[in-house]
């Protein structure tokens, strides 16, 4: 295999393991190909000529191995975590995943250092001169290293000048049709998009819960030794969190265990709820039209009109009628504001006092101020393109990697389908992408 599509498998493993999370594939690394600084090929010299292992041929020292004779591959199941994986997930022969060693601390990531006999560590991240999503630890996380300045693109985990960055337009047919199951396996959750502007809500099927749009089955961190745990939790790789979901019954959440408790009661209270978090709130009652509910019983606040005839309005600021609630009862008219208790006509401000730019700007007179430029939307509070979505503070526009194959992706915060494309060097990891 070639180093380029060496690095274009590695890439599409990336994606997948991202978007199961439950990362049952990625305990251990792909063998390192032969020439590549694996260690097919790897031997040379005199002492590679012993004929225990292997005859020298005439291919300049690389040592040619006997054909050995078939032997049926025989499962051994684990058992449990080998000596050599010392943090993250390890999945053995019959694809049972255990929790291994403690996870990595911040700035070091869970990753294979060896297939035979297996082994994890945790390594130092190495992002030097690095963009984009580099790989994935033992548990499926994206390995990221950023993103690049303004005016460059991550095209191949380098950043390079946007003017550089050929993008293919991608076939006219692109878009590809929304569906909750892409298959009998795969099941999408949350809100996916096509990349297009169209967008589907899915749920997932019970029993399993929604991981980066994917449906899942409780990852492993989730039963430690036979007891289920809750709420949310760090993974094995310590590179991100798992949710473990809630406790049932008369049990509530408690470092990551559900345990018994006892559920809410009322008591003296005789309206509203009461809740203790274990199990739901309990109902108390309600009041009268004209009463309220204020720690836990019924309460008749004075009117208006008894405010100000005990003296206590003197303006248009709000006042305490008791039971908790404050109100103006002398309101300023359309077009005006309170200003210290007093009403006055309220300019509002214009698109010019926020540098004819941005959306969601509060005029000061209640409303809300669009500044957008023509052909622009405003997202959030941003101005962005057509397609474009607000995401880490920028406009982000969702697009497929060509080089991945067909089926849900992440992009600017967005689970996506795409058809994939038979296509090379199509979109990268950056806002050169190409939406499908």
């Amino acid at each position: 295999m070639t180093r380029t599509r060496w690095a274009t498998f590695a890439v599409a493993l990336t994606v997948g393991c991202v978007l199961a999370m439950a990362g049952v594939s990625c305990g251990t690394e792909p063998p390192a190909p032969a020439g590549d600084g694996g260690e097919a090929g790897s031997e040379t010299g005199a002492d590679a000529g012993d004929p225990l292992d292997g005859t020298l041929g005439d291919g300049g020292g690389i040592l040619v191995l006997e054909a050995a004779p078939d032997v049926p591959d025989v499962c051994v199941p684990a058992g449990g975590c080998p000596a050599g994986v010392q943090c993250g997930r390890y999945v053995d022969c019959t694809g049972q995943v255990f929790v291994c060693g403690a996870p990595c601390p911040s700035g070091m990531v869970c990753t294979s250092t060896g297939t035979s006999p297996p082994a994890q560590s945790c390594q130092p991240k190495s992002c030097t001169g690095k963009c984009g999503v580099v790989g994935v630890d033992s548990c499926g996380v994206a390995i990221g290293c950023g993103g690049c300045p303004a005016g460059q693109d991550c095209v191949a985990n380098q950043c390079v000048p946007q003017s550089s960055v050929q993008v293919d337009s991608g076939p006219a047919d692109a878009c590809a049709p929304l569906t909750c199951n892409l298959s009998a396996q795969t099941h999408l959750c949350g809100t996916i998009h096509d990349g297009c502007g169209q967008s589907l809500q899915c749920t997932c099927p019970s029993g399993e819960q929604c991981v980066a749009g994917v449906c899942s089955t409780p990852p492993p961190e989730c039963d430690v030794d036979g007891a289920a745990r809750c709420g949310t939790v760090q993974n094995a790789c310590g590179s991100g969190s798992v949710a473990c979901g809630s406790c049932s019954g008369a049990n509530k959440c408690v470092g990551g265990a559900c345990t018994p408790c006892t559920p809410p009661v009322c008591g003296g209270a005789t309206c509203g709820s009461v809740a203790n978090g274990c199990g739901p709130a309990v109902p108390c009652g309600t009041c009268g039209s004209a009463e309220v509910c204020d720690d836990g019983g019924c309460c008749t606040p004075m009117t208006c009109g008894e405010a100000l005839d005990g003296g206590l309005v003197s303006g248009c600021s709000p006042v305490d009628l008791g039971c908790g609630v404050k109100k103006s009862c002398q309101p300023c008219g359309t077009g005006e504001i309170c200003v210290n208790n007093a009403c006055q006509a309220c300019v509002p401000k214009t698109c010019a006092d926020f540098g004819d730019a941005g959306c969601g700007h509060a005029d000061g007179c209640g409303k809300s101020l669009n500044c957008c430029a023509q052909g622009t939307t405003c997202q959030g509070s941003l101005c962005c393109l057509p397609g474009e979505v607000s995401y880490n503070g920028s406009c982000c526009l969702p697009g497929c990697d060509l080089d991945q194959p067909p089926g849900p992706q992440v992009s600017c915060g967005q689970v996506i389908v795409c058809n994939g494309s038979s296509s090379s060097g199509g979109g990268g990891s950056g806002s050169g992408g190409t939406p499908q």
